[in-house]
């Protein structure tokens, strides 16, 4: 995996320099993200709550953006897509992260956050562990769904900060959430079984 991330380096330094920019426009929307714990948490610091939605927007236009673009030039690259799983997590982190220092949750909605950024983190080494050993680690339909529940999950303990409404609602979905995690460990563990033994 190391060999990926130094030759993509090498070759966004490359097309840069060549004036290929269009090449690694994608890219470079996703290596904006990593910019993101250092404005959304001092944001929510400071509450900046126009400034912090603001940049939310346009964190998730990257992160749209980026795809189309790599796909519309053909710069689909394993460099990309394991650029952008690893980027996604800086991302979600720095979205998870002021939810736990700067709490405006009830405490027992806080341990359940607690242990999905766990868990999260759980699954960000594994990723590692099966890039490196040349598996597939996307859990495919089972990824996608835990993606968007991710989200709204954020999505909705956020508007808690805005809005005042019952917090099962919010109950629900962080155990929606924590039980696709431990699905998602599950399948990365008996994938690592099955290769173990064959």
């Amino acid at each position: 995996m190391l060999n990926i991330f130094k030759d993509g380096m090498d070759n966004l330094i490359t097309n840069l320099k060549k004036g290929n920019i269009k090449l690694e426009i994608a890219n470079l929307l996703t290596f904006s993200r990593l910019f993101s714990p250092f404005i959304i948490i001092p944001l929510v610091a400071l509450n900046k709550n126009v400034a912090f939605i603001i940049m939310i927007v346009i964190f998730s236009l990257t992160d749209t953006f980026d795809g189309y673009f790599a796909r519309k030039y053909k710069a689909i690259t394993p460099f990309g897509e394991y650029l952008d799983a690893f980027v996604d997590k800086i991302y979600t982190g720095s979205l998870l992260f002021p939810i736990v220092l700067f709490p405006w949750i009830d405490n027992y909605l806080l341990i359940y956050v607690w242990i999905i950024l766990l868990l999260e983190l759980s699954i960000s080494i594994l990723n590692i562990y099966l890039f490196q050993n040349k598996l597939n680690p996307h859990t495919i339909f089972l990824g996608k769904i835990k993606t968007v529940i991710l989200f709204t999950t954020i999505g909705v303990i956020y508007l808690k900060k805005f809005v005042n409404f019952s917090s099962i609602i919010i109950l629900i979905i962080l155990t929606f959430l924590l039980l696709l995690d431990i699905i998602t460990l599950m399948l990365y563990f008996n994938k690592i079984k099955k290769t173990n033994e064959s």
